[in-house]
């Protein structure tokens, strides 16, 4: 697993100046992609919106929204739609906002949009995933490193419900990069408003590894309800999958601290616990009797815990890792376990020494 360099977490205040509009453009128009677009565009930026075909395009510019993905919300005036990923030349930041297993296509996307010979400044590309990237078992932002080295990169992350930031309410995230201090506080204040607060992190490992570990403990909560654990039940049980998150986050390489933070706790918690949630929803579906499977093939939306698990589990197998709950969540949903028996073990198996 490619995590790459891991400096300590810290956090900064923001005093960069920015343009009083500066150039944003987001690649992918699912839920998240648009909220991140719709935010930035009420925020005062100049904002694209760049879906990853031209129906989409035509699609969203007829509705002056993006209905599929988050309906009842109309664009902003400043919010501009585009099906060309040309449009990143002329931008100060690039948000990729795709599923985890779209990464490698929208960086190739972004590299030929760009001349071998082109010295203009780069965009600071920031990632939007929160999933490993399948196969490869790498973090996105590693990608993005190996594809374009020659950006600036980072990763935003947190519990960011996308309706919820479409409709302004409020939100907090962070932005974990490596690039020069002064080019993360410029984007930083670029999104950060009153009510979606933007911290700054170096742990680009640890957010990213937060932001992924937590989807399959979501889909073990949606289990858990399921088959109708009480509250007492479930606030153990996801007492006790932080403890292992922190686990797995840490022998990966990312910052303890990190981890008890926005982009591990904060989203767990929203993320376990959200009726919006497809992870949990999925969890519950899996709970009450579907087949994976079956859920995973009859719905367009991805739920990266799905993946996630399986790929987490064999890591964790490689590393000889403790880790008795994410253990089970690969059986139920691999193995064809019984969420009814198997969920039985949770307390018992899980280490009583942390």
């Amino acid at each position: 697993m490619d995590v790459g360099e891991f400096p300590s977490t810290f956090m900064a205040k923001i005093d960069v100046s920015v343009p009083s509009r500066a150039k944003c453009v987001v690649l992918g128009a699912g839920a998240w992609g648009t909220a991140v677009a719709i935010h930035l565009a009420a925020r005062g930026q100049r904002v694209t919106l760049v879906p990853r075909d031209e129906a989409h395009a035509r699609r969203m510019l007829a509705e002056n929204g993006n209905m599929e993905y988050v309906p009842g919300i109309h664009f902003p005036k400043n919010l501009q739609i585009s099906s060309d990923f040309a449009v990143v030349r002329d931008c100060h930041i690039a948000f990729f906002a795709c599923p985890s297993a779209g990464i490698v296509e929208f960086c190739q996307r972004v590299r030929a949009a760009f001349s071998q010979t082109d010295s203009s400044p780069k965009p600071f590309l920031v990632t939007l995933c929160k999933g490993l990237v399948p196969d490869l078992l790498r973090l996105p932002l590693s990608i993005v490193r190996e594809t374009l080295p020659a950006f600036p990169c980072g990763v935003l992350s947190g519990p960011t419900h996308a309706l919820d930031v479409a409709q302004g309410l409020p939100t907090a995230a962070v932005l974990a990069a490596g690039a020069p201090a002064e080019m993360v506080q410029w984007a930083q204040a670029a999104i950060n408003a009153p009510n979606f607060r933007v911290y700054m992190s170096t742990d680009t490992t640890g957010v990213e590894l937060g932001g992924c570990l937590k989807n399959p403990y979501a889909i073990g909560i949606g289990l858990a309800a399921g088959i109708n654990y009480g509250d007492n039940g479930r606030a153990a049980l996801l007492t006790r999958m932080m403890a292992e998150l922190v686990r797995i986050g840490v022998a990966l390489g990312g910052a303890k601290e990190t981890f008890y933070g926005l982009s591990g706790l904060g989203d767990l918690f929203a993320t376990a616990n959200g009726r919006w949630s497809r992870n949990r929803m999925f969890g519950e579906r899996v709970g009450r009797g579907e087949f994976p499977e079956m859920i995973i093939q009859s719905q367009k939306s991805v739920v990266e815990g799905y993946g996630s698990a399986k790929h987490f589990y064999k890591i964790c197998r490689e590393k000889d890792l403790c880790t008795p709950i994410l253990d089970e969540i690969y059986t139920i949903l691999y193995e064809n376990g019984r969420a009814d028996c198997a969920f039985q073990k949770f307390m018992s198996s899980a280490p009583e020494w942390e």
